[in-house]
C-alpha cells in the first residue's frame, strides 16, 4: 500500500480522483499502454472494487491505481535522484 516515484517526473498538485471510462496508464513492467477496463478484466476486479478504485494523477496522467499497480512512466530507476513516497492509510 505504499507507492514509490521518480519525483522529478511529476508535475504537482497530483491529483486523486475515481477511474473514468476511457482512462489507460503504462502498467509498471510493461512497454505500451492498457485501458485501465482491460486491468480490471485482467486483475479479476469485482464490480465493486472497480467502483472503490482510487487514481493518482499528475497533469491528467495516472500515476498509481491506489494500492494495486504504478505506471511505468514514473517509476524509480539507477538514476533517480529523488523519491515521492504516497502511502494508502
Amino acid at each position: 500500500n505504499i507507492g514509490l516515484f521518480n519525483k522529478k517526473l511529476l508535475r504537482f498538485p497530483l491529483v486523486l480522483r475515481k477511474w473514468e471510462v476511457g482512462d489507460y496508464f503504462f502498467p509498471l513492467g510493461m512497454r505500451g499502454k492498457k485501458k485501465l477496463s482491460d486491468f480490471f478484466i485482467d486483475e479479476k476486479f469485482s464490480r465493486f472494487e472497480k467502483e472503490e478504485c482510487y487514481l493518482i494523477t499528475s497533469n491528467l496522467e495516472i500515476v498509481w491505481i491506489v494500492g494495486h499497480r504504478i505506471s511505468e512512466k514514473f517509476k524509480i530507476t539507477d538514476e533517480t535522484k529523488k523519491l515521492y513516497i504516497a502511502e494508502l492509510l
